[in-house]
């Protein structure tokens, strides 16, 4: 959301004919930005890591597709780099556009580790969890298809034009429904008795 945030800021600045990182060097000064910029860089390196590395492991250990090898994992972590590498070439070459849609997607957690890790919810459903993670993946992929200009949907409904001002209006929907979804679903979880109990 922070994130959002200081799109929508930067876009409301931006002056005719300047792109976001010329707004952003004018709001911030060189040596902000170059920390920014690395700790984008470094966010990109980090969620690559993690998605090769989870791919693998999902694909060849978890699923059992292929054989759990070292050489079979390092093969799906290509196949997905390739596949990655598709949308370069289909409008989304931009570090922030990418960063958005991961911090989007991974969004699904925020529900998990509020309501399940600090609050020790233990008698929260399956489904919740589910509808997190589609939540989630569903605004990721409707604000990758919003800012590559594939879809319009939020505009002339929500009246929203900038594309950061659309990442906000996902975001903050993904974090509301999504911690909806696990209040409701210990709400009628915990008005059920306990397997074994009278």
């Amino acid at each position: 959301m922070l994130f959002g945030s200081l799109g929508v800021f930067a876009g409301s600045q931006t002056l005719a004919g300047e792109d976001i990182n010329a707004t952003l060097t004018r709001l911030l000064g060189e040596i902000p930005m170059l920390v920014f910029s690395a700790a984008l860089v470094i966010s990109a390196m980090s969620t690559l890591d993690s998605t090769l590395s989870s791919s693998a492991k999902l694909v060849v250990q978890d699923m059992r597709v292929l054989a759990p090898t070292l050489q079979n994992g390092r093969m799906v972590m290509v196949l997905f780099m390739l596949v990655g590498l598709l949308f370069v070439f289909y409008g989304s070459e931009d570090l922030f556009a990418a960063v958005a849609v991961s911090g989007t997607a991974s969004m699904y957690l925020t529900p998990v580790i509020v309501f399940s890790l600090l609050l020790n919810w233990e008698r929260v459903p399956i489904w919740s969890y589910v509808f997190s993670f589609v939540l989630a993946m569903g605004g990721a992929v409707l604000y990758f298809t919003e800012s590559s200009g594939y879809s319009n949907f939020i505009t002339p409904w929500a009246g929203i034009e900038h594309k950061y001002s659309k990442l906000l209006f996902i975001t903050a929907h993904v974090f509301v429904l999504g911690c909806v979804g696990f209040c409701l679903g210990r709400a009628l979880e915990m008005r059920r008795p306990l397997a074994g109990t009278a």
